[in-house]
């Protein structure tokens, strides 16, 4: 497992326990987790990063937290599991943060065309043009970097793919999701028994950062 990342949710869910349950939760990933990975009462206020006439968009939803039956932990007639849906079966993320609005989303015009892209300490930087700024996200040893001309911005809890690991890094998505023209970016990450998104956008970003991690979801395995 790679620790530093399932510590970093564990830190995020601990320093949320004082909020109302529902306000604890800004972004989850659509899917089933163990009953302590996700919330069981989402609350209102989520927005689908969806694809909608094939535009982007952020379109309000609801989302469901149903009891499923977890295999690795449930007696037979137990359902402590979650899964977590909405009225958007194909979104990509479900957030629930400051400053967003429905509406369509500004992308670059990306070469993959929003298939995920592995990012490998093999694979050459994965360069994008958006809004007039030229940016390449790169991999440095196991340290995953997003540089814009001279400024260049460690990615935190992500691990560059390699032959030696079993954790792997992909971009899922990029745009601009709070209308700053600045480039937003939504990874998946994944490893030996966890698995999950992290989202890292510019606003709120500091001391000559492109972007700052807003939130990560997640889960692990047995």
């Amino acid at each position: 497992m790679r620790t530093s990342l399932a510590f970093a949710i564990l830190l995020q869910t601990i320093s949320a326990s004082a909020q109302p349950p529902s306000a604890r939760w800004q972004l989850l990933d659509p899917g089933t987790y163990h009953g302590d990975e996700a919330p069981s009462a989402p609350g209102t206020g989520w927005l689908a990063l969806t694809v909608v006439g094939g535009v982007w968009r952020l379109e309000p939803t609801v989302v469901r937290a149903t009891r499923v039956h977890d295999p690795v932990l449930d007696e037979e007639d137990q359902k402590t599991g979650l899964k977590i849906s909405s009225n958007y079966s194909n979104s990509l993320a479900l957030l629930r943060l400051p400053g967003l609005k429905a509406g369509k989303v500004d992308t670059p015009n990306m070469k993959f065309n929003g298939t995920p892209r592995t990012i490998s300490t093999r694979d050459r930087p994965l360069r994008i043009s958006f809004k007039g700024d030229n940016y390449a996200i790169t991999a440095i040893n196991s340290e995953i970097y997003l540089q814009s001309g001279e400024q260049r911005t460690l990615l935190p809890n992500l691990t560059a793919g390699d032959s030696k690991s079993e954790d792997s890094t992909s971009l899922l998505w990029a745009g601009d999701l709070d209308g700053d023209g600045k480039l937003d970016l939504l990874f998946a990450y994944s490893g030996y028994n966890n698995g999950g998104i992290c989202l890292y956008m510019s606003v709120g970003a500091r001391n000559a950062a492109l972007v700052k991690q807003v939130a990560c979801h997640g889960g692990v395995g047995c």
